[in-house]
């Protein structure tokens, strides 16, 4: 499983921001220093946000943000960032966003398998509760194990 190769290294816990461009930017940051994506990808969500409205965030303290390949994405990856307070998105019922899930694709297909597993994790509301405040990276990733 895909989710099994996150490390704590790929999360981030109790972030401040002071608005949603802030924690896309915040979010993405580890991203961009692995080599995972350009710069140019963090400007791709944050320009998709304002051309389409805050669609990748798709419940209730969640968003799921991405890009398209093309905006930057250099391999596959995760990167997982709870924010507390949390950060509106002007997305309606859906907000505050607790957690960002920021992901990096290199195609329309490769992260199929990855979205399947995490729609187990997000799926569970009781789960997604504790990985919302989860004290530190380390008791985030056995959550998500």
């Amino acid at each position: 499983m895909l989710l099994e190769t996150i490390t704590t290294n790929d999360v981030q816990i109790g972030l401040h921001a002071s608005d949603w461009e802030d924690a896309i930017r915040q979010a993405a940051a580890p991203l961009t220093a692995s080599g995972a994506i350009q710069p140019s990808y963090i400007e791709g969500m944050i320009d998709s946000v304002h051309q389409n409205g805050p669609y990748f965030v798709l419940a209730k303290g969640l968003a799921l943000a991405h890009a398209r390949p093309e905006c930057g994405a250099v391999r596959l990856a995760l990167n997982f960032t709870t924010f507390d307070p949390p950060v509106s998105f002007g997305a309606g019922a859906n907000d505050p966003v607790r957690l960002i899930i920021t992901l990096a694709a290199t195609d329309p297909n490769s992260h199929i398998d990855l979205l399947g597993e995490l729609a187990e994790v997000l799926m569970d509301d009781s789960r997604m509760q504790q990985l919302f405040s989860a004290a530190s990276p380390e008791e985030f990733c056995a959550l998500l194990g």
